[in-house]
C-alpha cells in the first residue's frame, strides 16, 4: 500500500531511494507492450493520444500494438480539463498509476513496502531552488551509468520555472489564497471549474487549474518550434515529470480543502461523476476499476497522505492528513449568480501584431465601480476568452486593457497559458473545435479605469498579444463581461 507523498527537495537526494526506485519502475513498465494495461505507454494513453503522433515518433511501434477499439474507447483519452471534474479525475489517475508502481516496486528485492509518488513543491516556502526541474529529470544516466528514464523525453522549455520573453507571465498561490468557491459560475471563475459532464475540453477553466497547473504545463514543455510533451494533454503523461507536477496540484486541492474556509462541492451531480462514460481505471492485477470523485475526498478510499499541506500551497497551519473541517461541503455553487454584461462583436486573429477590440456594457453596470470597494461582498467583473483555438499544440495570450484619455497606456489583466490548444481546436477529437475558454477576474482593474474616468468602463478596450516570436495565429470567437453577485 502506498505511504505518504514527499517533496523531492526533501529527500536524501539527488537519485533518494525514492527517487531510484521511480526510475527503475519507470523502466520496467516502458519495457511492457503498449497493450498491457500496466505499461507505461496505456497509462499515459488515458490522459491522451494521438496515436498517429505516437507511431510517427516511435512512441508505439504501430497502432495496431495498442488494445482493441473498443478498450480504447472506454479508457483512452479520459483526462478532464476546464470543468469541476478536473482535480478529482486527475485524483483517482494518479491513484492508479501510483498503486501500478508500488506494486512493481514492493515485489523486488530490496523494495520498500511503502513506496508512494514524490511531489514537485515549486513554490516553496523554504527552497529556493524549488522553480527549478529536479535534476533527476534532467541527468542523461542514472548513478550506476545506465540510461536515465526520467529524461529521455521531449522538452523545449524551461528548467526553471519563472518569467521569460516568450512567457511573460510567472507561476503563483493566487487560486489559493483567494476567497473562491469550487464550482464556477457561468463567466466567472471558480476553483474547481464550472459544472460539466464528461469533458475532455469542458467549458471554463478553473482557477487552479489555469494557475499554476496550465502555466507549469507550457513552461516545460515550450510553445515553439516544436512544442514537448508537458505542452499537449496527448503526451503530456509520457513525461515521468508529469505525475510530479500533478501530485503537487492535487496537494494543492489537498490544502484547499483543509481549510475551514473553503467550500468543497460535494453535491450528488460531482460525488457520483458523469454517465454513462465513467471513470475507469487500471489495477496492478491488470483489471480495470471505476472510481467516483465522492472516493476521493478526505476520508475517501482515493485520498493520499502529504508530509506537509502548508510548505509552498498557501494555506498555513495545517496538519497533514487531518480531517476536513465539518460544514464545509457543500452541496453547489458557493457564490452568487452570474450575468453576461456584454461582448464584442467579431472574433479577433492574434498574431504577431496584437489585436485590439472594445466591449460595451450598459452604464449602470460601470457604475457599481466608481468607488473603492466597501466592507460587504461587492460583485465581481470577470473578462471572458471564449473559443481560443490555434494550429499549435500550446500558446502564451497576455490580455491588457488600455487606459482611458489620449495617453492612456495598457495595464496587464493576465497571461494566459494555453495549454492544450491545439487538441482542443481540432474538428476530429472530441472537443469538435470548440477551443479554450476562461475568466479572468479584472474587478480591481475595472475599479481603477472607472474612477479614473467616469464612463470609460462602458466601452472596455481590450488587447491581446501573443509575447515573443510567435510562429501560429492564434483566434478568439469572442471577448465578453460577466458580473457576479457576491455574498
Amino acid at each position: 500500500m502506498a505511504g505518504t507523498r514527499k517533496d523531492i527537495a526533501k529527500l536524501n537526494g539527488p537519485w533518494s531511494d525514492e527517487m531510484l526506485w521511480y526510475a527503475r519502475a519507470v523502466r520496467a513498465l516502458q519495457g511492457r507492450a503498449p497493450a498491457d494495461r500496466t505499461s507505461w505507454w496505456y497509462l499515459a494513453a488515458i490522459h491522451g493520444i494521438d496515436i498517429p503522433g505516437w507511431v510517427q515518433q516511435g512512441i508505439v511501434p504501430s497502432a495496431g500494438s495498442l488494445p482493441p477499439q473498443g478498450e480504447q474507447d472506454l479508457i483512452f483519452n479520459q483526462c478532464q480539463h476546464a470543468g469541476w471534474f478536473f482535480l478529482p479525475w486527475h485524483r483517482g489517475y494518479l491513484a492508479a498509476f501510483e498503486a501500478i508502481l508500488d506494486a512493481w516496486i514492493s515485489a523486488q528485492p530490496g523494495g520498500p513496502q511503502d513506496w508512494a509518488l514524490p511531489y514537485w513543491n515549486y513554490l516553496s516556502d523554504s527552497n529556493p531552488n524549488g522553480r527549478a526541474i529536479p535534476q533527476e529529470f534532467l541527468d542523461p544516466t542514472l548513478p550506476d551509468g545506465s540510461a536515465n528514464p526520467l529524461s529521455q523525453v521531449r522538452r523545449n522549455g524551461m528548467q526553471v520555472l519563472g518569467p521569460q520573453p516568450w512567457f511573460p507571465g510567472d507561476i503563483s498561490l493566487s487560486a489559493q489564497t483567494r476567497s473562491l468557491p469550487f464550482t464556477a459560475a457561468p463567466g466567472t471563475e471558480g476553483y474547481g471549474g464550472a459544472i460539466s459532464g464528461f469533458a475532455q475540453q469542458g467549458s471554463l477553466t478553473g482557477a487552479v487549474e489555469g494557475d499554476p497547473h496550465n502555466r507549469v504545463h507550457v513552461m516545460v514543455g515550450g510553445v515553439q518550434p516544436v512544442a514537448g510533451w508537458m505542452s499537449d494533454p496527448d503526451y503530456a503523461a509520457l513525461d515521468p515529470i508529469f505525475w510530479m507536477h500533478h501530485c503537487n496540484i492535487d496537494r494543492f486541492w489537498a490544502a484547499w480543502m483543509s481549510d475551514p474556509a473553503n467550500q468543497q462541492e460535494a453535491s450528488g451531480a460531482w460525488s457520483n461523476g458523469p454517465f454513462p462514460r465513467q471513470f475507469l481505471m487500471p489495477n496492478p492485477a491488470g483489471g480495470g476499476d471505476v472510481f467516483l470523485p465522492g472516493q476521493t475526498l478526505p476520508g475517501g478510499p482515493l485520498a493520499p497522505d502529504y508530509d506537509s499541506l502548508h510548505d509552498g500551497t498557501g494555506i498555513a497551519q495545517v496538519v497533514a492528513g487531518g480531517p476536513v473541517t465539518e460544514g464545509v461541503m457543500i452541496t453547489s455553487g458557493g457564490a452568487g449568480g452570474s450575468a453576461l454584461l456584454g461582448s464584442n462583436t467579431a472574433p479577433l486573429r492574434v498574431a504577431a501584431t496584437p489585436a485590439t477590440t472594445e466591449i460595451a456594457i450598459p452604464a449602470s453596470a460601470a457604475t457599481e465601480f466608481a468607488a473603492p470597494p466597501g466592507l460587504g461582498p461587492e460583485p465581481r467583473l470577470y473578462l471572458n476568452l471564449e473559443g481560443v483555438r490555434g494550429a499549435a499544440a500550446a500558446g502564451v495570450l497576455q490580455v491588457h486593457l488600455r487606459l482611458p484619455g489620449e495617453g492612456g497606456g495598457l495595464r496587464l489583466a493576465d497571461t494566459v497559458a494555453l495549454f492544450g490548444l491545439g487538441k482542443a481546436s481540432s474538428t476530429e477529437g472530441v472537443h469538435a473545435g470548440n477551443g479554450l475558454s476562461l475568466a479572468i477576474d479584472i474587478t480591481d482593474l475595472a475599479r481603477e479605469i472607472q474612477m479614473a474616468a467616469p464612463g470609460a468602463l462602458e466601452r472596455l478596450s481590450v488587447e491581446l498579444s501573443q509575447p515573443g516570436a510567435p510562429e501560429t495565429e492564434i483566434t478568439v470567437e469572442r471577448v465578453s463581461l460577466y458580473r457576479q453577485e457576491m455574498g
